[in-house]
């Protein structure tokens, strides 16, 4: 496995592959996830669903639909954009050098667009990439988000806000390298248009400021490389040779030599304001990036049932050869667990969903035990309300929701959950009817009804019963 992986190819075909899994029956899904760990020796959770992604991929054909659906190779499309960027900034510094009237460039504007402008941006992108670190990281969107624009239609307005972490931190990441080439293409603009014509630069404006507050200006502009490199500052001579006024209608030829001193400045404040944090942006959204793909990753709803199956024993019994002999059973006594990776748990049964055996009933919370359980629905709305507020809902990760799949939800169980809308992840478990399969509309129909709680990420995931 390489250090960039998972990526977001990863991740889609991982939604595809757990999509399609729900179709299978629990012992088909246990022989073949058992038998597909019996070959890896990793015991990292990373690995090891890489590992059985590639298996469960390469074994169903995923890879040779995905060359015929798309064509055009994600590679080849993002350099064609990052192409595009870096024309952006040269050809948008070229039009503002040669747009500038009688080759005098105004060096309010200059900052004001290709520095103030950009290093702004850049304190926003920074805000939103802290606030983004910081927060929960709930389910990542199975859907590539270029495919909305392709079809010219939106999602819905819960996927984005259950995905918003991801997304948010990929538009970052692209955001902020394509605002580097744009910075780049600027500055290689900056540097080879002014060496091709005669430009000079002025300043001028109608709130009058004044020679030294400019030059204060200037001198804090350039604090971080003036003491290493005082080419690139503005002497005093040139910011009072340099101011300009409309009505002046010519400038001699050492005026306009002296105001060509402008240059090594404004490059500097170029490459420190705007270009350099636009790289130690990227340079940190990537980092932050791999980080958030790798726990949606793990997190996405359905992988944690995979780890748990190819870590449990295979349970078969074959006969032995003499005649007569009792079949030999290879046992386990270890159950199949719920892999839960998060340390804090909330499990709730709504309205006795579970039934009179409990956890142990089914085969994804044999690892629980009935004192983990809280049974609602079953009293007045009031004394669960009472009962819910008492849990600890501050400190807890994670909520196990589990419900009857053959009813239809309700918009009191809507209300029931306001007391734990603090809890960052919820996990809605659909319980069947003994011998039952749950229909498809009914799942259907609590994934729709799940996008209206109050929870910042939540999934739904059937059960199954043991079989005995």
């Amino acid at each position: 496995m390489t250090d960039s992986r998972p990526d977001l190819a990863d991740l889609y075909r991982l939604a595809t592959r757990l999509q399609q899994d729900r179709e299978q029956p629990v012992s088909v899904l246990r022989e073949r996830d058992r038998a597909v760990a019996s070959g890896l020796a990793a015991t990292a959770p990373l690995p090891r669903l890489l590992y059985w992604l590639d298996k469960v991929s390469a074994s169903a054909g995923d890879a040779a639909a995905d060359a015929v659906e798309h064509p055009l190779s994600a590679a080849s499309l993002a350099l064609l954009v990052r192409l595009l960027a870096l024309l952006a900034g040269f050809v948008t510094m070229a039009g503002f050098l040669f747009g500038s009237e009688r080759a005098l460039v105004n060096v309010f504007l200059f900052l004001a667009l290709f520095v103030l402008l950009q290093f702004a941006l850049s304190l926003l992108a920074g805000a939103m990439m802290w606030r983004t670190v910081r927060g929960h990281v709930p389910m990542a969107l199975p859907l590539h988000p270029a495919r909305w624009i392709v079809q010219r239609s939106l999602p819905d307005r819960r996927t984005l806000r259950e995905a918003q972490p991801v997304l948010r931190m990929l538009f970052l990441r692209y955001g902020q390298e394509l605002g580097a080439l744009f910075s780049v293409g600027a500055a290689l603009a900056f540097l080879l248009v002014p060496a091709l014509g005669e430009f000079s630069f002025v300043w001028g404006s109608t709130f009058n400021p004044g020679t030294g507050l400019v030059q204060r200006l200037t001198e804090i502009l350039a604090l971080p490389w003036s003491a290493w490199l005082p080419l690139a500052t503005v002497p005093p001579e040139v910011v009072a040779s340099s101011r300009f006024h409309p009505a002046t209608a010519a400038l001699d030829r050492s005026a306009i030599e002296s105001m060509r001193g402008w240059w090594s400045f404004l490059w500097g404040c170029l490459l420190v304001y705007a270009l350099l944090p636009r790289l130690l942006l990227w340079v940190l959204s990537r980092l932050f990036c791999r980080r958030l793909l790798v726990r949606s990753f793990l997190h996405y709803p359905g992988a944690e049932q995979v780890l748990a199956r190819m870590q449990a024993p295979l349970v078969s019994t074959r006969a032995r050869a003499e005649a007569g002999a009792a079949p030999v059973a290879q046992v386990d006594p270890a159950p199949l667990g719920f892999a839960v990776t998060d340390t804090r748990l909330l499990v709730v049964d709504y309205g006795g969903a579970l039934g009179p055996g409990g956890p142990a009933d089914f085969e994804e919370l044999q690892a629980l035990v009935p004192a983990q359980v809280l049974v609602v629905g079953t009293a007045g709305l009031p004394a669960d309300l009472a009962r819910l507020q008492a849990l600890p809902v501050a400190s807890s990760e994670r909520l196990l929701l589990v419900v009857k799949a053959w009813e239809p939800p309700l918009a009191e169980l809507r209300d029931l959950l306001e007391p734990l809308a603090g809890v960052p992840r919820c996990t809605v478990l659909l319980a069947p009817l003994p011998g039952k399969a749950i229909p498809h509309r009914k799942v259907e129909d609590w994934r729709s009804f799940v996008r209206s709680l109050p929870f910042a990420s939540v999934d739904v995931q059937l059960l199954n019963r043991v079989q005995r």
